[in-house]
């Protein structure tokens, strides 16, 4: 995932052991951020430092340069949105399926000699959006994020992206690990691979059934814009190839869902 990735990595492991051992007077990197939104506590986690490319090849990096908006917040917290966005976009959620969002952010394209927000290339670019990790270190300590507990390579997530123009995206994705070591210890990353135009907010949902990731019936008779070119089919940053289609879906109001 790339060496700025990896340094993050390192140090959120360190952080995370100092945090554990101050118990509950501080939280540790990989513990969500808590947002309350009507009375209910909603958890989100970070999405990490992602790297892809663009249409040329070029490797491009994105993060989360400001927080989600209330509107977003209060949406992504209420599982009945959520939901609406599934279904706008042409999926069905049946009763006993648990819809969880794993992590969210607004991410931004970020120059990397500068650091500066940058605009996304004509053609967009391909993302490894990475969710966490699972580490073991050479002490023999070893963590789980809180985002991939429970998820395993080959996985069916959801990518939900709010564009631009207020109407949301959704992009079928299967998760992928990809194991490095460093110093002795070594750092398996859980990633999905999404196509984007623009950048802005950003969430990946599992759908739990029975204790169980699984994968949503589509509406093949959905009237939707759905877009599967060779752009779009989540060939990938790494010779790997698995098949996302995106699906757009007009924006629910925070207050009404309408």
């Amino acid at each position: 995932m790339g060496k700025i990735k990896k340094a993050a990595a390192i140090v959120a492991a360190a952080v995370l052991c100092m945090s554990m051992s101050m118990g509950v007077f501080a939280s540790s990197p990989t513990d969500p951020e808590q947002i309350v939104s009507d009375g209910k506590t909603m958890t989100f986690n970070p999405i990490w430092v992602s790297e892809g490319t663009d249409k040329d090849g070029n490797k491009v990096t994105a993060w989360s340069m400001e927080e989600l908006s209330q509107e977003v917040k209060d949406i992504l917290s209420d599982e009945e949105k959520v939901k609406d966005i599934l279904y706008e976009a042409g999926y069905t959620v049946k009763d006993g399926q648990d819809i969880t969002v794993i992590a969210a952010d607004d991410l931004s394209l970020v120059d990397m000699e500068t650091f500066e927000k940058v605009e996304v290339p004509e053609g967009g670019i391909d993302l490894d959006l990475v969710l966490g990790e699972h580490g073991k270190l050479q002490s023999g300590y070893e963590y789980t994020s809180n985002a991939v507990k429970g998820l395993k390579e080959g996985d069916t997530v959801y990518v939900l992206h709010q564009k631009d123009d207020g109407t949301w995206e959704v992009m079928e994705g299967v998760i992928k690990t990809k194991t490095e070591e460093y110093y002795g210890s070594t750092y398996t990353s859980y990633y999905v691979t999404a196509h984007f135009d623009t950048l802005s907010p950003v969430a990946i949902i599992k759908v739990m059934s029975n204790g169980e990731v699984v994968v949503l019936d589509k509406n093949e008779n959905y009237k939707g814009t759905i877009d599967v070119t060779a752009a779009n089919k989540g060939d990938t940053v790494k010779g790997e190839s698995s098949q996302l289609v995106k699906t757009t879906a007009e924006k629910k109001s925070p207050k009404t869902g309408n």
